[in-house]
């Protein structure tokens, strides 16, 4: 090809406009292959290196945390539970917007640092340094350098001494700090001690401080056993506005839950003394077992309320009153204590019994289970209320209840298995039976529920008596 030119084309470039580039400019490598979205808004939807479970849009979360500020404005209006409630959830309200716009790993330690600044907010430094105090000393013997037996051995012997304190202390700064340090690490201390035993690799002192340190948990002492690794592997696991609209779905209900119980308790429900007939005796045990309605409006919103910082927990209750035996009640109430004890009680136990015959192994875990709540249930009461709660309608509700379990077990157990989990169209006849069973279960219950709320099981036979109209 000949390269030269003459003089008049020469003439003709430079009349020509220049062209320095050929092609529009390559982009970058991290922009060709993982773009980075922005909002509408010009908010980056992802920082560099984060999970595409955080990606921000601002219109949708302002809509989220408008239905927040709506609930928490119709929680306020109806007076919904009392001071430290009300402050947890304005300190919710302030902090989630941060949180939101937060890097995926400054987001953590900002739920911490909220958790504990509510914490002192509502006790009081006095009451928080406490708190903290002890928190850190039961952190660090999980953090100790040495086996995990002797680990579990020292915690063991420091719980006994908190429990002898617990005991012989008294005072307005004493009756707070106790039942806040129990509400947090009576139970949930038991199951992360079971994690660090069956774990392949020791977690990180943040996602410790994050699991002790719940927010929501300064204003409910009675809080669900969150398990730990359900905990942390539902941290961001979904995409985040959809585990946000989850949660205010569970805060709703939950608020549904907590309504429904002061209409019960305040206009319904009558005292135990004004039962004299059948007719106020079925009243009366109705309305005390839907008192019920406040644990399972308090858990709801407990867990709706961490779902809102990125924590994608399971559901506390599904539709119990509706239960169709008494496993499947067991199933449907307070799950996160089923999960608790079929892992660290029924499991165990069913396992080292594996060479029995399946029905004596599967009693045994049964009433070890059953055992291991009146227990548990006990200790319980101890650090929220200072006393044990050792009577005959407490040991009567959890033996029956755990005789009809045990029994549904076995049942169960016989029965053939369905393989398809296809649903099944149920005839008139099934829907009648199911219809039985649900209202035979719920009698059941709510009769067991009368009798374990009552003082003594003296004053329950002695309602029951009057109801019968015996002498």
């Amino acid at each position: 090809m000949d390269c030269r030119t003459t003089a008049g084309e020469k003439g003709d470039r430079r009349m020509r406009p220049g062209i320095t580039r050929l092609v529009s400019p390559r982009p970058a490598p991290h922009q060709r292959y993982i773009p980075i979205p922005r909002s509408r808004w010009h908010l980056p939807a992802l920082y560099p290196g984060e999970p595409e479970t955080c990606a921000r849009s601002l219109r949708t979360f302002l809509a989220i945390w408008a239905h927040l500020g709506l609930l928490i404005a119709v929680l306020r209006v109806y007076k919904v539970e009392g001071r430290a409630f009300q402050l947890v959830v304005t300190l919710a309200l302030a902090a989630l917007p941060v949180h939101y716009l937060l890097s995926y790993r400054w987001k953590k330690p900002f739920f911490v640092a909220t958790s504990v600044a509510g914490l002192v907010w509502i006790f009081g430094p006095a009451v928080g340094a406490i708190v903290l105090a002890l928190a850190a000393v039961l952190i660090g013997i999980c953090f100790l350098p040495i086996a995990w037996a002797g680990r579990a051995a020292i915690i063991a012997v420091f719980a006994v001494i908190l429990t002898v304190l617990r005991g012989s202390t008294t005072g307005a700064l004493s009756d707070c700090a106790w039942p806040v340090i129990g509400t947090m690490f009576m139970f949930r201390m038991i199951l992360y001690l079971y994690e660090l035993k069956h774990a392949e690799k020791r977690d990180s002192l943040l996602d410790t401080l994050s699991y002790f340190f719940l927010l929501p948990n300064y204003c409910f002492p009675h809080f669900p056993v969150v398990d730990f690794r359900t905990f942390q592997r539902g941290y961001f696991a979904g995409e985040i506005h959809a585990t946000q609209r989850r949660g205010m779905q569970m805060m709703f209900r939950g608020t549904t839950h907590l309504l429904l119980f002061r209409l019960v308790y305040h206009t319904l429900m009558m005292p135990a003394e004004q039962v004299h007939n059948l007719a106020t005796l079925a009243a009366y045990i109705v309305c005390n077992y839907l008192c019920y309605l406040q644990v399972s409006g308090q858990f709801h919103i407990a867990c709706g309320l961490l779902h809102l910082f990125g924590f994608q927990l399971p559901e506390t209750h599904r539709h119990y009153l509706l239960a169709s035996s008494f496993t499947d009640y067991w199933r449907r109430i307070n799950i996160y204590w089923k999960d608790f004890m079929v892992r660290v009680v029924f499991n165990p136990v069913a396992f080292r019994l594996k060479r029995w015959p399946q029905a004596m192994a599967l009693a045994v875990a049964t009433v070890t289970v059953f055992l291991a709540t009146w227990l548990l249930h006990a200790y319980q009461f101890y650090w929220l209320r200072g006393t044990w709660r050792f009577n005959w309608p407490d040991a009567l509700f959890w033996g029956i209840l755990g005789v009809l379990v045990m029994v549904n077990v076995q049942l169960d157990a016989l029965a053939p298995r369905r393989r398809s989990r296809q649903p099944v169209e149920l005839s008139p006849r099934a829907i009648a039976l199911r219809t039985v069973k649900i209202t035979a279960t719920f009698t059941t219950i709510a009769l067991l529920w009368s009798l374990w709320s009552s003082p003594s099981l003296g004053s329950w036979l002695g309602m029951i008596r009057r109801a019968f109209a015996v002498a």
